[in-house]
């Protein structure tokens, strides 16, 4: 179980936030939130956060780097 300051910014409260959506990422959230059983917050903070990694670790040709249980390199093509 998660507490109320686990999605909050380091050292403060939750910020509330409106966005408009696309049926598309609707679909894509409604999707998301099937496959974790999060609610819409939660889902929307790992996307978030899952965005901010592959920013930080996509190399500037758009490729992301990972080894497989293997110990081989996989190349992922971000579009």
């Amino acid at each position: 179980m998660t507490s109320p300051t686990d999605n909050a910014p380091e050292g403060g409260s939750p910020t509330r936030v409106t966005a408009n959506f696309t049926p598309r990422a609707m679909r894509a959230l409604n999707d998301a939130m099937a496959a974790t059983g999060d609610n819409r917050t939660d889902a929307l903070n790992r996307a978030v956060g899952i965005h901010a990694f592959l920013l930080k670790y996509t190399q500037p040709d758009g490729t992301l780097h990972v080894l497989s249980p293997d110990g081989e390199e996989q190349i992922i093509h971000l579009l």
